[in-house]
């Protein structure tokens, strides 16, 4: 909503079609996930850190080497 008052909103749709379906099925996989996993990201990151939860550390663990897997994917394609 402040993106709309200040004039910044644009809806873009990626020029190269590689890019449109990357998209499309990135969306999937991280709703998929976020089934599986019963809830988002922020949800299980921010709540089982702090109670020292050992499903929060594993968790957190693999997000940083899915981010860092995925941006080496996008950049190689």
């Amino acid at each position: 909503m402040a993106s709309s008052l200040a004039g910044e909103f644009k809806i873009r749709i990626p020029k190269e079609k590689l890019r449109f379906f990357q998209s499309i099925f990135g969306g999937v996989f991280m709703g998929y996930g976020a089934g599986l996993a019963i809830g988002c990201t922020l949800g299980s990151f921010f709540s089982a850190i702090p109670s020292m939860s050992l499903s929060g550390w594993l968790f957190g663990l693999s997000l940083a080497g899915g981010a860092f897997i995925g941006t080496k994917v996008i950049r190689r394609f």
